[in-house]
């Protein structure tokens, strides 16, 4: 059963964008027309299955995807090749499995989230409040 794996790390609710790919028995032969309803999908947060379901993105702007919901759907004009999409709520580690049953294949996303890097602080903190008051200058 071919099996590919991908990990990397994202900000909390940034939408996870990736492509994944199915083939033919011959390992070579992209598999075209798939819908959601064609695969199965199953996402964990902290090695916890979450009920999301995996519905189509066709039409869904990155800007509208929302969380509790893996959307996938083949990419206009590049017939077998598709797009996944999820939008992690939550610091912590993700995986997302997708498996087509019918060509005995799974496609494994491993995605560790974290704190938005504007709430972080970062850098330097300073004080020029002079405690004798003034410019300090004599």
């Amino acid at each position: 059963m071919p099996i590919a794996i991908c990990g990397r790390i994202v900000q909390a609710n940034q939408v996870v964008l990736d492509q994944v790919d199915f083939f033919q028995s011959d390992n070579y032969t992209r598999v075209m027309g798939l819908i959601p309803s064609s695969l199965i999908s199953q996402i964990f947060y902290n090695n916890i299955q979450q009920p999301w379901p995996l519905i189509s993105g066709l039409g869904i702007p990155d800007a509208q995807a929302v969380s509790g919901y893996v959307y996938f759907n083949e990419i206009a004009g590049n017939p077998g090749f598709y797009s996944i999409r999820f939008r992690p709520n939550v610091i912590g580690f993700w995986r997302n499995l997708l498996s087509y049953p019918a060509g005995q294949q799974i496609v494994a996303q491993g995605i560790d989230v974290v704190q938005n890097a504007s709430a972080m602080e970062q850098g330097l903190s300073t004080s020029f409040i002079n405690p004798q008051g003034g410019c300090g200058c004599q």
